[in-house]
Formats: C-alpha cells, sequence, structure tokens
C-alpha cells in the first residue's frame, strides 16, 4: 500500500503543479484587466493540463478565490479528488472552489505568486 500511497501523492502534486500554471495566468489577466469590466473569463484551474474552459467571474469572486492560497477556480464537474489532496469548498452554478491539502496544498501554497511577493515586499 505505501507504494499506492506514492503515486497518489505524485499524481497529487503533479496536478498541483498544472493548477498553479492556470493561477498564474489568471493572476496576470486580473492584473491586465484591472477589473475595468464587470466580470472577466478565467481559464479553469483544474489539474487536466489539456483543459480550456473558461469561467466568467466579477472582482469579488475572484478575489475570493485567490483569498487562500491553497484555493483554485475550476469549472463545475472538473474536480479530481485525487486522494486526500483536493475537497470542494464551494459549489456556484458554472464554477466550484476546490481546496487542497497534503503535499499538494504545500505546492499550491508555495507557489502563489500573490504570497512570494508579499513575502519579498516584507522581507
Amino acid at each position: 500500500m505505501a507504494e499506492s500511497d506514492g503515486l497518489v501523492s505524485l499524481r497529487d502534486r503533479r496536478f498541483a503543479a498544472i493548477q498553479t500554471v492556470f493561477r498564474r495566468s489568471n493572476e496576470r489577466l486580473s492584473r491586465q484587466l484591472g477589473f475595468a469590466l464587470g466580470s472577466a473569463l478565467y481559464v479553469c484551474e483544474c489539474g487536466d493540463d489539456s483543459c480550456s474552459d473558461l469561467i466568467s467571474l466579477n472582482q469579488v469572486e475572484y478575489e475570493h478565490v485567490r483569498s487562500d492560497s491553497t484555493w483554485f477556480l475550476i469549472a463545475s464537474g472538473h474536480e479530481i479528488l485525487a486522494g486526500d489532496s483536493e475537497r470542494i469548498l464551494e459549489t456556484h452554478e458554472h464554477h466550484q472552489v476546490v481546496a487542497k491539502s497534503g503535499a499538494a496544498g504545500a505546492i499550491a501554497d508555495a507557489l502563489d505568486t500573490r504570497r512570494v511577493r508579499a513575502v519579498a515586499r516584507d522581507g
């Protein structure tokens, strides 16, 4: 069973890394838009590296998802729930907010560009 636990952990870590790439894209988009529009389209942050689904959110909704470095924005039905590394926090009409935990959560936290900028700024 230890081998299968290791494989699940490796899979969870891979998905977390993929999800942070999508999150970075969404962060760049939010900075560029500056929320001049009422809402914007964001890339689904699920662990499927071929996913191209878009989710419409307003500024308050987007900032809510970004309020925790282990949270990700995914299209409804895109949850992976591999092992115990992901759980659904919120379900909305067209999207869900999921939280990473364990090794996957640590990766998500370490790769969060907002957290990294805050640490650099605060010294």
